[in-house]
């Protein structure tokens, strides 16, 4: 064989081997890409209106910053979701017993119906609340991201008459229908999850029940804000 034929010989290939490597490499990132499809198929909308949720993984169709997470037995659709507002009834405690998200851009005003701008220290807003008692923060990752967790109880005065609807209410945060704002109720044990930068957004996480049922709900709760992972992430 002469020198022309084994040069073209090892074109050929050195052109195969090539080939070869750039299909391998179509191979994997379509392989990566079927896995996030397939994340996403087993992923179910969750439900705008209130209604019972079957066990499984969902993900946010109105709420903003769009997220996922993963819910057993016991939860339901406890109100409209909203851009701003997702809330998860337990065991039929819609209002007793419930998860709940919020994307907080303004906050109430305490003692009023009046609504301000969101403070860019939202956990201190919490902890200089006048009718709030809060724990000392603890850091936190929900779904990638760092916030900080901390307890929180709602401590009235006896003459508090903001809301003739719930005296036992305390106005968090406005919702954009026509419910006045998202609550914390008096009597209740609450863990609060702060996430001060979600994709640009804060959220805040909050479950809450009767302190002798809190251990129980808590539980269950922990493990939806565990499964959490924010689109994109």
């Amino acid at each position: 064989m002469d020198v022309i034929g084994v040069s073209n010989l090892k074109a050929r290939a050195a052109l195969l081997t090539v080939g070869l490597l750039v299909t391998l490499l179509v191979l994997a990132l379509s392989a990566c890409g079927g896995a996030g499809d397939q994340e996403q198929a087993k992923s179910r909308p969750l439900p705008q209106d209130p209604q019972a949720l079957s066990p499984g993984e969902y993900h946010s169709v109105t709420f903003k910053p769009s997220l996922s997470f993963k819910v057993g037995k016991g939860w339901e659709i406890a109100a409209e979701q909203l851009s701003e507002y997702i809330n998860l009834g337990y065991e039929g405690g819609i209002e007793t017993h419930y998860l709940a998200f919020a994307n907080v851009k303004e906050v109430s005003k305490p003692g009023t119906l009046e609504t301000v701008d969101a403070p860019k220290d939202l956990v201190g807003w919490l902890q200089h609340h006048p009718y709030l008692k809060t724990s000392k923060p603890q850091p936190v990752t929900v779904g990638g991201v760092k916030g900080v967790q901390l307890d929180v109880l709602v401590d009235l005065p006896k003459d508090y008459s903001v809301d003739p609807e719930c005296s036992d209410c305390l106005d968090i945060a406005p919702l954009s229908n026509d419910q006045a704002a998202a609550i914390f109720q008096e009597g209740n044990k609450r863990k609060v999850f702060v996430l001060e930068d979600v994709k640009g957004d804060t959220v805040m996480i909050w479950f809450a029940a009767p302190p002798d049922e809190f251990d129980e709900l808590a539980t269950e709760a922990q493990k939806v804000v565990d499964s959490v992972k924010w689109s994109g992430s």
